[in-house]
């Protein structure tokens, strides 16, 4: 999802590694409650030094996970009101692409196997990504949670986003 997107967030090598750490931890919360597991992630990465990392980094990593999921992010938050505000348009655009990405891992068995913008159909009101899907796999449950939590990249991006599937 990040290099489907670099045209619309254009960030570079630093917030790559920001959101692979996110995306590697964002479900750690699950060791404490399934239900308020973003929330519990937060606190765990936050908690934890982490190698290569600053604590502002860390700070950063731990707020992408804990929007990885339901509440979009808000200055009503203590923990992304305290982001400066070039830190939160971060947070923000980075944890929109986790949620797709997560929601496109549902199943959790590699259903899509690769995505990339469809840039001949990507315009300033919509933002299409092709998904490359295994042979016979069924990616509904995916492409309904996808769709569920296009929310915060429509709000960040100000686009509609679509999906086209390609089977391998």
């Amino acid at each position: 999802m990040f290099e489907a997107t670099r045209p619309l967030h254009k960030y570079g090598k630093h917030a790559l590694r920001l959101l692979e750490r996110a995306a590697l931890l964002h479900n750690t919360g699950m060791m404490v409650e399934a239900r308020r597991h973003h929330k519990h992630s937060y606190r765990l990465i936050n908690a934890t030094p982490l190698p290569d990392f600053s604590e502002k980094q860390r700070h950063e990593i731990a707020c992408i996970a804990r929007y990885h999921r339901r509440a979009l992010p808000s200055t009503e938050h203590e923990e992304y009101a305290t982001l400066s505000a070039s830190s939160r348009k971060r947070v923000s655009a980075l944890a929109a692409l986790l949620r797709i990405a997560d929601a496109f891992d549902y199943n959790h068995d590699g259903r899509i196997l690769k995505v990339a913008a469809d840039l001949d159909h990507c315009t300033d009101k919509h933002w299409t990504i092709y998904l490359w899907v295994r042979a016979l796999a069924d990616i509904d449950v995916e492409l309904e949670h996808a769709q569920e939590k296009a929310d915060l990249f429509e709000k960040v991006f100000d686009r509609k986003l679509h999906f086209v599937t390609r089977y391998e």
